[in-house]
């Protein structure tokens, strides 16, 4: 049973007594610790999401609190987040005086009776009790979460049954965008509402374009929350992680996350180097188109990612900074998956790419998003390509 206030009011052998109707968000919220004190003030000494638990001392001997003296102290309470107040009865007052039950009714602050024969010593133990378990049964699910995920790294789509998997152990969605801003895959598939997907999108676009690893909580106007996390190292960013509700996540739940970037992460490094090999084959094929055998180039391109550009076509020597290639090199082998027959690229000297010479948008899309300077040839045929 997990420690909140329901479950120790639960607690028969405790004897607590509920005062107010709390709601069921207050019940089952999270109760981190409960401690005992009779200062007027004693929110110094407490944190967000504790308990408290007093006698009344600090309201002096008048048989009557006075209800700005109540309102005053619930405040102070509540301001500093604690989420639980437990009144010890017959140690200094009989019952629970009535300005205070009114002052947390007020303010959402839920109150708890304990009586004479039990302990506060007794309340704190059960309580702590409970969140030791908390800590012992999310240790297991971190563990437990950590195997399936790697389990799930091992099946032929790795990366999407990886992605699959997180989102089943977090019970929320899970998406993986690409280097072009892109979502690559999300799981549930129909999870993600389309004004949230542009949010995220866009934000994940930003993150690329910095270069740098970063998280970015993410806030929609429905006040659905996100995470977004960078994938790769500086410099060579390689898509960007979202988590719906990634920021509510405790520490066994990040532990989680964290082996999920780690893979998803090494499988974005696999698929580079397997780009890299694909990238010497484009610039042996773009030999080949230069002296004169497009018959060969053709047959070859159709089996590895498609058609050639239809004739005729117009190539463009594009000035990539170093820093920008692997970026700019992943998302034209992107656009050649998404697009097939409309792109035909290499890496030489430069950044040749090869489209319809009456479709160049291509061309006009790289060089706006990177802010590059290309050389675009005339309309040829495939023979004329080394002229």
């Amino acid at each position: 049973m997990p420690a909140t206030l329901r479950s120790l009011l639960n607690r028969r052998e405790l004897h607590l007594r509920p005062l107010t109707d709390a709601d069921e968000h207050a019940l089952d919220a999270p109760l981190s610790w409960l401690h005992s004190s009779d200062l007027e003030d004693p929110t110094p000494f407490l944190a967000e999401g504790q308990g408290l638990l007093t006698t009344g001392t600090q309201f002096g001997a008048e048989a009557d609190v006075r209800d700005d003296v109540a309102e005053a102290y619930v405040r102070r309470l509540v301001d500093r987040g604690v989420v639980a107040l437990g009144f010890g009865t017959e140690v200094v007052r009989a019952g629970t005086p009535d300005a205070l039950v009114t002052a947390c009714a007020r303010n959402g602050l839920p109150l708890f009776e304990v009586p004479y024969e039990t302990s506060f010593i007794a309340v704190a133990q059960a309580n702590a009790e409970a969140v030791a378990r908390d800590a012992n049964a999310r240790g297991a699910w971190a563990l437990a979460a950590q195997r399936a995920i790697s389990l799930a790294a091992m099946r032929p789509d790795g990366l999407g049954a990886t992605i699959a998997e997180l989102s089943r152990q977090l019970d929320g969605w899970v998406g993986l965008f690409d280097v072009s801003g892109r979502l690559d895959r999300g799981h549930p598939a129909d999870g993600l509402p389309a004004a949230d997907l542009d949010l995220l999108r866009t934000e994940a676009l930003r993150l690329l374009r910095s270069g740098q690893r970063a998280s970015l909580p993410v806030a929609t106007d429905r006040g659905v929350g996100y995470t977004l996390q960078t994938l790769g190292s500086g410099g060579h960013l390689s898509g960007v992680l979202a988590i719906a509700n990634g920021g509510a996540l405790d520490r066994a739940g990040r532990e989680v996350v964290t082996a999920v970037i780690a893979l998803a992460g090494l499988a974005l490094q696999q698929n580079r180097e397997l780009a890299r090999a694909r990238g010497l084959l484009r610039t042996g094929l773009l030999t080949m188109l230069s002296v004169g055998e497009p018959e060969v180039v053709q047959a070859t391109s159709r089996e590895v990612w498609g058609p050639l550009p239809a004739e005729p076509v117009r190539i463009a020597a594009v000035d990539v900074p170093d820093h920008e290639l692997d970026t700019v090199v992943d998302l034209l082998e992107l656009w050649v998956q998404d697009r097939p027959g409309h792109l035909f690229f290499a890496v030489d000297d430069a950044v040749f790419l090869c489209v319809n010479a009456d479709d160049t948008g291509i061309v006009a899309e790289l060089v706006d998003r990177f802010d590059l300077r290309a050389g675009l040839s005339d309309g040829a045929a495939y023979r004329s390509f080394g002229r």
